[in-house]
């Protein structure tokens, strides 16, 4: 006969609350249905396990050996029960993010920012790689950001996306360069400077090299670099116009200038839920969103269903996952 993991709970009751009535009363149970759990384990064990003493008891060596693994057993279960308890809240929990580099670095900080102050408890951990590169780490995460919509050969069937808002690109040239004083560029107005890219993956990358096709312009690519702040740095240093996302250039001060380009040059963000989300990453989506619209220096909120580029501005009809 096997031992019965309520057998060993009860016995850890009964040492633990000194007596066979008390631990009834905890476990919920009468005091004969405790008695009777108790010979049922002392004849599992073959061996006595406690005699009387007063009013409560007092344990062999052997029921001193047992009650160790019983109260394991009995810390083990509350422990569980209050992990369940926790994710029946809201006010707990894990939500893994995997976000582009320009919203994991210049938007969602600001938004943990203020998670936190009304989410203490709830735990985020936060990846940042190119778009191609979060969609390839979707299924380890509970939400996805990326900037251009997902492509066809994306594996996302676990997930569900939806317009997140919509995002400038801009070219960027160090603050004394002849075209800094430009309130807005054609591609054409660079056709003949060096051009500075993003990283193969990149959705900044997809959607400039899509508008130079369109445009029937060749560019100049001086250099390819992984990463907003590198094309920022190497634009400051004057070894190119790189292109990025207005949002990446909020805290730059005086030392790069961003120019809008004509007719504009837009992209689609796009959010990926987990189909099942956890209560925690549920919350921390409506807060995003709520973060996102109420945000002045936050990308352009468009209505669920909205297209969420303007009409005036390049986005590709389509391109792979960027």
């Amino acid at each position: 006969m096997r031992i019965n993991p309520e057998q060993l709970i009860t016995f850890a009751h009964v040492v633990r609350e000194g007596g066979i009535g008390a631990a009834a009363r905890a476990r919920h149970l009468t005091q004969p249905a405790v008695s009777n759990q108790l010979r049922q384990l002392q004849s599992i064990i073959g061996e006595p396990l406690y005699r009387r003493q007063g009013r409560g008891i007092a344990l062999t060596s052997t029921g001193q050996q047992l009650y160790r693994h019983a109260q394991a057993l009995a810390d083990a279960l509350q422990e569980a029960e209050s992990f369940a308890a926790s994710l029946a809240s809201v006010d707990s929990g894990r939500v893994r993010i995997a976000a582009s580099q320009t919203l994991g670095a210049y938007i969602l900080p600001a938004a943990l920012a203020e998670f936190r102050e009304h989410a203490p408890r709830i735990e985020i951990i936060l990846e940042s790689h190119n778009s191609q590169s979060v969609l390839d780490h979707l299924e380890a995460c509970d939400i996805g950001l990326i900037e251009g919509p997902v492509g066809h050969g994306a594996s996302t069937a676990h997930f569900t996306a939806q317009p997140l808002g919509s995002d400038t690109i801009v070219a960027v040239v160090p603050s004394g360069h002849r075209l800094a004083s430009r309130r807005t560029l054609a591609l054409g107005d660079v056709a003949d400077e060096p051009i500075i890219l993003r990283e193969a993956g990149s959705g900044t990358r997809e959607l400039v090299e899509a508008a130079f096709e369109q445009a029937g312009i060749t560019p100049r690519v001086s250099m390819t670099l992984a990463g907003v702040a590198a094309v920022i740095e190497a634009a400051r240093q004057g070894l190119g116009i790189g292109f990025l996302s207005a949002l990446a250039l909020r805290h730059e001060g005086g030392h790069v200038v961003g120019i809008p380009l004509r007719p504009g040059l837009r992209r689609r963000l796009t959010l990926l839920t987990a189909n099942r989300p956890s209560r925690a990453a549920e919350r921390f989506i409506d807060f995003l969103k709520d973060f996102l619209a109420r945000t002045p220096a936050a990308p352009t909120m468009q209505q669920p269903g909205a297209d969420a580029g303007p009409s005036d501005g390049f986005e590709p009809a389509s391109h792979d996952p960027s």
